[in-house]
C-alpha cells in the first residue's frame, strides 16, 4: 500500500502553501517567497550577518558568506532560530538593508 501512494503522490500537484513551505528554511520568520518578489534574506535588516562570516576563500565554497540568524524570527518567537541561507527568497517581513553584506568575500 506505501509504494502505491509514493507513486501516485510524484504525479500530484501540491497546494500553494505546500510550496512555500518547501521553500521556507527552520528560523525564517514567516514562509519564504511571500516578501518583495526578487528578494532574498541577504538583502534584509533582520538578516543577522557579521563582519567575519565569509567562508575560506580557496575552501570549497569559495568565499560565499555563510548562513545567519533572522532577528525578526527571534523578536517574534523569543528562541534563537537556526541559521538561514543567504539565498533564500525574502519573507514578508522583508524589510530592505541599506547596506546588504556581498555575497561573496571581496578579492584583496
Amino acid at each position: 500500500m506505501t509504494l502505491f501512494r509514493d507513486h501516485i503522490s510524484d504525479h500530484l500537484t501540491g497546494a500553494p502553501a505546500d510550496q512555500l513551505a518547501r521553500q521556507t528554511y527552520p528560523g525564517m520568520a514567516h514562509f519564504a517567497a511571500t516578501g518583495p518578489r526578487g528578494k532574498t534574506c541577504r538583502e534584509c535588516i533582520f538578516w543577522n550577518h557579521g563582519p567575519h562570516d565569509y567562508r575560506a576563500k580557496n575552501g570549497k565554497y569559495r568565499g560565499l558568506i555563510e548562513p545567519a540568524r533572522c532577528k525578526k524570527y527571534q523578536q517574534l518567537t523569543t528562541f534563537e532560530g537556526d541559521k538561514i541561507p543567504d539565498e533564500a527568497a525574502a519573507c514578508r517581513y522583508f524589510d530592505q538593508n541599506e547596506t546588504p553584506p556581498d555575497r561573496f568575500a571581496k578579492s584583496s
